[in-house]
């Protein structure tokens, strides 16, 4: 169980990376004039001489990689930021209940867990919880849904917890749409390949990260 890629429909990742790259470059260029300024002024006060050696850590090969690591984990979300790169933060721990149907839209019984969503700019990983099973995402996409808020599909594989024999595992589908202000969300799902069942969900944000 690992961190996967996700697309953002509607979002360029690469509009985002070159404007990192032109932000690094410029960066770059500032860092190693006034390094270079610096290393004149010690060099002709007869203090020691610099070796060009100091210089190289300002490249913007390595501005860039320092820039993209805070950026995907940590900036892409912070307030001034958000609006701008327009990728919602659905991260963090949210309460769960759901209503299982049989093939005739029929309840069969109620069940609740927690769902706990670790996403950065580019990966992200959904892990469900529940008193029987575990499920975990293999894939997911993010869909903007105007003013209705944002719509997260993903794909997921279920492993039953130890004891319980009538389960089998199974891969599934999940629909969740977030509200606007991302405290909430509802949505449905459907199990295939070893157990084939499907229902409904609603969530309530409990914790935050980031």
């Amino acid at each position: 169980m690992r961190e996967h890629e996700y697309s953002i429909v509607g979002h360029s990742r690469s509009r985002i990376g070159l404007y990192i790259a032109v932000f690094s470059g410029a960066l770059a260029s500032g860092l190693t004039l006034l390094v270079g300024y610096a290393v004149l002024r010690i060099e002709a006060a007869g203090y020691f001489d610099v070796p060009q050696l100091i210089l190289w850590p300002f490249t913007a090969v390595s501005i860039f990689g320092i820039l993209f690591f805070l950026f995907d984990r940590f900036a892409w979300k912070l307030f001034g930021l958000k609006a701008i790169v327009g990728v919602p933060n659905i991260s963090g721990c949210w309460a769960l209940t759901g209503q299982s149907y049989d093939v005739e839209q029929n309840p069969t019984f109620d069940w609740s867990g927690r769902i706990d969503i670790t996403q950065k700019y580019e990966r992200i990983f959904i892990h469900l919880r529940t008193e029987t099973s575990e499920s975990h995402s293999v894939s997911a996409a993010i869909v903007p849904e105007g003013r209705a808020g944002f719509r997260l599909i993903y794909a997921y594989r279920n492993e039953p917890k130890p004891g319980q024999k009538e389960l089998n595992s199974h891969i599934g589908h999940c629909e969740l749409l977030f509200s606007p202000d991302l405290c909430s969300a509802e949505g449905s799902y459907f199990n295939s390949g070893g157990r084939f069942t499907h229902g409904t969900m609603k969530l309530e944000r409990t914790t935050e990260d980031g």
